[in-house]
């Protein structure tokens, strides 16, 4: 199972040691994100450190734990996705690389806790409890 993964979900599996933690850190399903995720939590560094109590040094290894079961995807391999995403996420323009993202690599899932992904029928959105499920 293809599932893009959002920031948001890594920022929470880095701050606390969750269920979310546990399955990205197990080898079950295909977890993919596009490229500028590594950026994205690196701007939070200091704010997950500070809420999860973690040292730098700590966060990083976790870091390497957590990617080493993610793979990033260059956006030359989604770019062509990116106007149909900006069609699909209208004014939400923060969430379209996630989008062209899915879309180019025929995600089955999205694992977000982003509402903006509400009621998009072209984007499946998957929950921990049904992650769970299938990671019995």
């Amino acid at each position: 199972m293809r599932i893009l993964i959002d920031a948001n979900i890594i920022i929470s599996a880095l701050i606390k040691n969750s269920k979310a933690r546990g399955i990205l850190t197990k080898k079950k399903f295909e977890f993919i994100s596009p490229d500028f995720i590594l950026e994205e939590i690196n701007k939070y560094k200091e704010y997950i450190c500070e809420k999860s109590g973690l040292s730098k040094e700590e966060f990083e290894l976790l870091m390497v734990l957590i990617f080493d079961n993610i793979k990033i995807i260059p956006k030359k391999e989604y770019e062509n996705y990116l106007d149909k995403a900006k069609e699909i996420m209208e004014e939400d323009i923060k969430d379209i690389t996630y989008v062209a993202c899915y879309l180019a690599l025929n995600c089955d899932y999205l694992w977000t806790n982003d509402s903006d992904f509400d009621n998009k029928k072209e984007i499946k959105i998957i929950d921990i409890a049904k992650l769970l499920e299938y990671n019995v």
